[in-house]
């Protein structure tokens, strides 16, 4: 019986680990894929892994535009489902989600009262509170006095305090206040993230032309940090891949490697997380478990994570499970293999001794 073949679009076929991405799709047993590839750079290395290419605008530069050219894609190469890997995707797709149901088109956004909370921190936040789940502390900050407040509310300068953009994304501006930091120190080599005391904080804020609108301050919470990704209908999780972050730096934004980690507090919050937001579709969750007991949420996508072909390296193939979800088609089973640990080479590769995990 030959398998039904799909259509898959899939953005920022750039991204450095969509190799394992693209296997997991076209290694599916029970259909057949089509890739038609989308990036705004021509020369995205993606493309070459795709039976289409297209360059097309930023979707939050250009939405309408993108629709457009999106849609006339779509009939020279048609696919049944679109699965954007930015925030700027899942957003754009999330607002215009009724075009592309009406074109025969299944984004893996859910809709605007999902998507909007989970891809605004503060929104994020509060949307726990409303669900009755345990947020942490948080404020929202508006001014430089908003900041400072917050910070005595939080217990600077005992404590490490957090402030990120509300919509900030790859750790941009996102800034610790650690008092015994006396100088400004970066945590990314190629973007606006770093650590200081509060003087040395307001000083590089200045020098970037950066006000203090739009923020959020929080607790800097010690603890194993995890990757989540999760498929969801209408809120009711039907798989997740937890993933434990070793790196120390726990800021950067691509992946250095993984271990799959099932652990299971975290899995459980997970399902509190999908239902709490209502995921239709993908989901990507950044969870610390404070003092390693209490799971917290610090950030969240309406998409799958750019690393999301290591659950296929590891096992379960989360990209071909959300494309039969979308699709309407029979789940399969899908079976993580725990304590694995991953490291990006060329692609995603495991690690036979556990000790050179050690090594991070």
């Amino acid at each position: 019986m030959a398998r039904p073949r799909l259509g898959v679009c899939i953005t920022c076929v750039g991204g450095r680990l969509i190799y394992d991405l693209v296997a997991a799709l076209r290694a599916a047993p029970d259909f057949a894929v089509e890739i038609v590839g989308i990036d705004a750079d021509a020369s995205a290395t993606g493309r070459l892994l795709c039976d289409h290419f297209a360059v097309l605008p930023m979707a939050d530069e250009a939405p309408e535009r993108y629709l457009s050219e999106l849609l006339e894609l779509h009939r020279a190469a048609p696919f049944d489902v679109y699965l954007g890997l930015s925030d700027a995707e899942a957003r754009w797709s999330s607002r215009h989600r009724s075009a592309l149901l009406s074109a025969g088109i299944r984004p893996a956004a859910g809709d605007w009262t999902s998507v909007e909370p989970m891809t605004d921190k503060l929104l994020m936040l509060d949307r726990l509170v409303a669900r009755g789940l345990d947020a942490g502390e948080f404020f929202a900050v508006e001014s430089r006095q908003d900041a400072e407040a917050a910070l005595r509310q939080l217990g600077h300068p005992v404590r490490r305090v957090v402030l990120k953009p509300r919509r900030g994304r790859g750790s941009r501006g996102v800034l610790v206040v650690d008092a015994g930091e006396k100088t400004f120190r970066k945590l990314l080599p190629d973007r606006f993230c770093g650590t200081g005391d509060w003087p040395a904080l307001t000083a590089a804020m200045a020098n970037q032309g950066m006000d203090w609108t739009d923020m959020v301050a929080m607790p800097y919470y010690d603890g194993p940090v995890f990757d989540l990704d999760c498929i969801a209908v209408a809120g009711r999780m039907t798989d997740v891949a937890v993933r434990l972050r070793q790196l120390k730096n726990p800021f950067w934004p691509t992946s250095t490697g993984h271990k799959i980690a099932m652990e299971p507090r975290v899995v459980t919050y997970a399902g509190q997380l999908c239902a709490a937001f209502g995921v239709d579709g993908a989901g990507d969750f950044d969870v610390v478990l404070a003092n390693g007991e209490r799971p917290l949420l610090f950030d969240s996508s309406a998409r799958f994570s750019g690393s999301v072909g290591e659950t296929f390296v590891a096992g379960a193939n989360l990209p071909a499970q959300l494309v039969r979800t979308l699709a309407g088609m029979r789940r399969r089973d899908e079976v993580l293999r725990d304590g694995l640990v991953m490291r990006p080479y060329i692609t995603m590769a495991p690690i036979p001794a556990a000790n050179e995990w050690d090594l991070l």
